[in-house]
């Protein structure tokens, strides 16, 4: 399988009072961590370079199970990390533009019309969003067989705590309607089911598609680089940056997640938690209602 993934990435002169976490300058450690997760994250999950250790032949055996990957990363008026962190320049190719930073997620957009035809995969990724998942692609497959090019599978994005009692949360569960109901009728086809393993997994159409990320098989690309919706312009979804990573793919496609009981079928960590760290002081913790 052969998966393409372009990434946003954005580090510009540090603000010590910025509230952009991408200008903040207390923020640098955390941001440059998360960017290498995120780079380093599909390379080690479903890439060539898994070897396992034969130690009475003293020899490194290579896997031959791996996907290419090829990662470019986007970056605008060399406000970026990438200088440090040359060890990694074999693992992604840089991809520099003058765009606005606020902009720059739709630079990714042509990047990935401009690889049209090349892949089976082509992923939209936050420089702090990290795949994990060895099964991603296997389980987004199946997802497209089962169900065709019109159904969009986004992966819940989650976030870790060793505190609890939230250790694990998926920052993108539900929104209020009115935020996308003028993008997208949620009542269209709202619950599909899969077969998986020894059970089924229902997907829902959800009322937050965000995930800081998308993933299109070579179907959809051709479905959304064909559509009014590619590169329309519109930043009308909460924040440019919001709907570079969603809104034309929620115009272009019935989006579905996993239901939160199967949350775990298809995710991404967030390596830059946000919301984990005071989830219990801005909502309600519903409690153990028993065991699962």
């Amino acid at each position: 399988m052969r998966i393409l993934l372009v990434m946003p990435h954005f580090f510009g002169e540090p603000i010590p009072d910025a509230t952009n976490r991408s200008r903040l300058a207390s923020a640098r450690a955390e941001r440059l961590r998360a960017l290498v997760a995120s780079i380093c994250g599909p390379h080690q999950a479903m890439g060539t370079g898994t070897y396992g250790l034969d130690h009475g032949q003293a020899r490194a055996q290579r896997s031959q199970s791996g996907q290419q990957i090829d990662l470019v990363i986007c970056t605008t008026r060399n406000a970026h990390l990438l200088d440090e962190i040359r060890a990694l320049h074999t693992l992604f190719r840089h991809h520099p533009t003058d765009a606005e930073p606020m902009m720059l997620g739709f630079e990714c957009h042509k990047v990935m019309k401009t690889a049209r035809g090349r892949y089976d995969y082509y992923g939209f990724i936050e420089d702090d969003v990290v795949l994990t998942d060895p099964l991603f692609f296997r389980k987004r497959r199946l997802f497209d067989q089962h169900f065709g090019p019109d159904a969009l599978l986004q992966p819940n994005r989650y976030e870790l705590s060793p505190n609890g009692p939230v250790h694990k949360l998926y920052v993108d569960y539900r929104l209020n309607r009115k935020v996308t109901e003028r993008y997208q009728d949620i009542a269209d086809v709202p619950l599909l089911r899969m077969p998986f393993l020894d059970d089924e997994v229902p997907f829902e159409r959800t009322t937050y598609p965000s995930a800081g990320c998308f993933f299109l098989s070579a179907a959809q690309l051709d479905r959304w680089v064909d559509s009014p919706h590619f590169l329309d312009g519109d930043v009308s979804y909460l924040s440019a940056l919001d709907s570079a990573v969603t809104l034309s793919v929620m115009k272009a496609f019935r989006i579905y997640k996993p239901v939160l009981e199967h949350g775990w079928f298809l995710e991404v960590l967030h390596a830059s938690p946000r919301w984990i760290g005071s989830v219990t002081r801005i909502a309600a913790v519903a409690p153990v209602t028993g065991e699962g």
